[in-house]
C-alpha cells in the first residue's frame, strides 16, 4: 500500500463519482451489471455466516499517480465529471464466498475521451482485503463512462470507484 504523499508533492485530482454512489453500489452489488441473476442462479447463501461489510477509510489523501498524466485537463472550469454506464462483469471470489467474506476495493483510472477506461492508468488505491483486487480491477478495466467533457467537448479524467462485493446481492460464483 502506498502512504499519502508530502503536501509539498504534486497531486492529480481526481474527479470524484460522489453523484453515483448509489448507482455504483446498486449495479456492483447485483451482478455485474447484467440485472438480476437468472431464474436458475438463485441468490443461494454462502456456506458460513456473512462476515460484515468493512467501512471504507478516508482515502482523499491518497495518491496512486505521482506524475502528470498527459492529455488531463488542469484547469478543472468547466469541467464535467465522467458518468458510469456499465460496469465490467464482476466476479465474486470463490475463496471470498466460502468464507463468508464481504468487502471492496477502490481503483484510481482514466476515462479517456471516448468513454473507455485507459488500461495503462488503472491503480488500486487500497482493498479491504486482496482477494476483492482482481476481480474489481477486471471490473474496472471492461467498464463504459460517458466521457468528461470541458465546454462541451469529451475529455479523459481522472476517476476513482469503490467496487463493492456484498453476499446479500450477490449470485453464487461458477
Amino acid at each position: 500500500m502506498q502512504a499519502p504523499q508530502s503536501s509539498h508533492a504534486r497531486q492529480t485530482t481526481i474527479a470524484p463519482l460522489v453523484p453515483l454512489t448509489t448507482a455504483v453500489v446498486a449495479m456492483v452489488l447485483g451482478t455485474a451489471c447484467g440485472g438480476p441473476p437468472p431464474a436458475s442462479e438463485s441468490l443461494a447463501a454462502p456456506p458460513v455466516a456473512a462476515k460484515p461489510m468493512p467501512p471504507i477509510p478516508d482515502l482523499s489523501r491518497w495518491r496512486t499517480f505521482t506524475r502528470p498524466i498527459p492529455g488531463l485537463p488542469t484547469d478543472k472550469a468547466g469541467l464535467t465529471n465522467a458518468a458510469l454506464q456499465q460496469l465490467g462483469d464482476l466476479k465474486y471470489p470463490n475463496t471470498a464466498w466460502n468464507q463468508g467474506l464481504q468487502g471492496w476495493a477502490v481503483y484510481d483510472f482514466v476515462v479517456a475521451a471516448d468513454g473507455k477506461v485507459d488500461p495503462k492508468y488503472v491503480r488500486l488505491v487500497r482493498a479491504s482485503d486482496d482477494v476483492f483486487a482482481k476481480p474489481a480491477e477486471e471490473a474496472v478495466r471492461a467498464a463504459r463512462f460517458t466521457p468528461a467533457t470541458k465546454r462541451g467537448t469529451a475529455v479523459p479524467t481522472l476517476v476513482r470507484l469503490p467496487v463493492y462485493f456484498s453476499l446479500d446481492q450477490a449470485s453464487r460464483p461458477r
